[in-house]
């Protein structure tokens, strides 16, 4: 799917890093669960013809049958691949596994990602996936150390760079901004990144911060290689706390669409951008890449 080059975006030769993305690609993405949303699947990549470009993967390492599905459906949709292996583990306390690594990887060659996405989060605990109840990355200095450490040496085993992502806070330790710690990661692993506009939207909600800060001028958006969007739900409480859920299965409100607007034109490298969908119907999500596609070309204008 991609050729590969010596040098990564700051000329490190430490491992070989793909184009970013197939020449030229760049568009829109969505993904289902990938065992109850199969038919949702077929229907929708029918229905959108060319509209969608990607399609996101989010498998177990192991499961080599599903891989072996997702990269059939794939290739007879004309869909490329982006892989989101649900037990890799970069902020987590288990020591990582070369032999799920070289699995990870191998999946990966299968369904031909260029890169792996993975959030800053526990994935994993005591070898258990915590699929639903994933723990988010602390907000402090301490954190980027321990994630730099484990994204270079998955990197290393696996043979692919991996894009960390913002992932969900429905609760919040410390107080950093999490686009300035991905940066710091980013950079000194020598990884890629992903925004997830409506977990930094949730995020900055709760935290009672505008949507944009002044310190998003200094992101490393050229590392910047996707991004995803879903719905999101504002609960209130007690004493004024707030708490903004992740909706896969909801519309993308219009505060999300104006952060993304805000912010993904200042990436110039973006490929992708997802249309997260897990829940929805065929109808539902066919809609929802439509819209995608109907707002998207400025996001792509300093590429």
């Amino acid at each position: 799917m991609t050729a590969t080059v010596s040098t990564s975006i700051t000329g490190s030769t430490r491992y070989p890093i793909p184009e970013l993305g197939p020449p030229g690609v760049h568009g829109i993405c969505f993904s289902c669960d990938s065992i109850k949303g199969m038919d949702t699947a077929e229907e929708t990549a029918i229905r959108l013809g060319s509209t969608a470009t990607w399609y996101g993967v989010g498998i177990l390492a192991t499961d080599q049958e599903l891989a072996e599905y997702w990269a059939e459906f794939c290739r007879r949709h004309g869909l490329h691949a982006l892989f989101h292996p649900l037990d890799l583990d970069v902020c987590g306390t288990d020591p990582l596994d070369d032999r799920l690594l070289r699995s990870i990887g191998k999946r990966a060659d299968e369904l031909g990602s260029p890169w792996l996405n993975i959030d800053l989060a526990m994935w994993v605990r005591e070898g258990e996936t915590l699929l639903e109840s994933l723990v988010p990355m602390a907000l402090v200095d301490e954190a980027v150390d321990r994630a730099v450490d484990r994204i270079k040496h998955a990197q290393d085993v696996i043979g692919r760079p991996l894009t960390v992502e913002n992932a969900p806070y429905p609760f919040v330790v410390g107080d950093r901004d999490i686009l300035t710690l991905m940066t710091r990661i980013a950079e000194r692993a020598d990884c890629l990144m992903t925004i997830d506009v409506g977990h930094l939207y949730g995020l900055r909600t709760q935290c009672g911060l505008p949507p944009v800060l002044p310190s998003d001028d200094d992101i490393a958006w050229d590392r910047v290689v996707e991004a995803h969007m879903s719905g999101t739900f504002l609960r209130r409480f007690e004493g004024g706390v707030r708490v903004v859920d992740d909706k896969h299965d909801w519309p993308v409100g219009e505060e999300v669409w104006e952060l993304a607007d805000a912010l993904l034109p200042r990436a110039p490298r973006l490929r992708s951008v997802m249309a997260e969908a897990e829940g929805m119907s065929a109808d539902e999500l066919t809609s929802s890449v439509r819209r995608f596609a109907a707002r998207a070309d400025h996001w792509w204008s300093a590429s």
